[in-house]
């Protein structure tokens, strides 16, 4: 995970999450190819041999390959940037450039970290205000979430939390 906080005005703050991504898409594209080569330079090798039904096959597994591996760079250039501001919250979530937009008034907003009642289930990091709420970080392990839910809480302030109380439970059945 790479989320970095910065201070970019006097009162706001910046936090940019992505997940963890494996590899750049330049190198994907590089192992992609390295692999048709070998795959695809095989199964010509075996056509040559009169085992030609294997270039279809051969074809295939390219092709289930090459989505794999775009499915998964693209989903590696997801991210979410939240911004603390003195009135305001924005919540950005999309690929290169936002595709989902919240604002919500600071004074009225709560963060919560909800535990699963299930074992082995991840916590939901969530950002209340109103009627409303967004469910921010759910890329992020366990404790990247509760570090990420304590700055949050820290940049949103204890008028907005209520005192405390209302930001600090911890999930269903909590006091």
């Amino acid at each position: 995970m790479a989320m970095t906080r910065s201070d970019t005005a006097e009162d706001e703050r910046l936090f940019d999450l992505r997940p963890n991504a494996g590899v750049y898409w330049r190198q994907t594209l590089v192992i992609f190819l390295m692999l048709s080569v070998v795959c695809l330079g095989v199964a010509t090798v075996f056509a040559f041999a009169g085992f030609w039904p294997i270039l279809p096959f051969a074809g295939l597994e390219v092709v289930a390959l090459g989505a794999a591996l775009y499915v998964s760079a693209r989903r590696g250039d997801y991210r979410e940037v939240i911004r603390v501001g003195p009135e305001r919250i924005r919540i950005e979530k999309g690929r290169r450039t936002p595709e989902q937009t919240w604002e919500f008034s600071r004074a009225w907003s709560a963060v919560e970290l909800q535990r699963s009642p299930l074992r082995l289930h991840p916590a939901r990091l969530l950002i209340r205000s109103g009627g409303d709420q967004v469910e921010c970080g759910a890329f992020l392990t366990d404790e990247e979430r509760e570090s990420l839910a304590s700055e949050l809480m820290e940049s949103i302030g204890p008028m907005a939390a209520g005192g405390g109380k209302a930001a600090a439970r911890s999930g269903p059945g909590s006091e």
